[in-house]
């Protein structure tokens, strides 16, 4: 839940953290019309949410949706892929 008053919460600090990086950051900064010091600050909770900035919390979330889609749609493919290329074995111990 994001509150106005608030920082991000520790969880939702530790998924964001573990999915979108500098870059992510900075294109969140420019499709919010924010300063890339403010997307920042939230990330590392050192800013609490205002009405003004709530946009961001929303974008970064977003992007750390879109991003873990996509890398969920990529490791599906790479584990198919994958499995195509194991060989199969015949585990025959009677």
């Amino acid at each position: 839940m994001i509150q106005e008053g608030f920082p991000i919460t520790k969880p939702m600090k530790n998924i964001l953290h573990k999915i979108l990086d500098t870059q992510d950051l900075m294109d969140v900064a420019q499709k919010s019309g924010v300063s890339y010091s403010t997307v920042r600050n939230i990330y590392y909770r050192t800013q609490t949410i205002t009405l003004n900035n709530k946009i961001v919390v929303y974008k970064l979330l977003n992007a750390a949706f879109a991003k873990s889609c996509d890398e969920l749609n990529y490791f599906t493919k790479i584990t198919n892929e994958l499995n195509l290329m194991m060989p199969k074995v015949n585990d025959n111990r009677g």
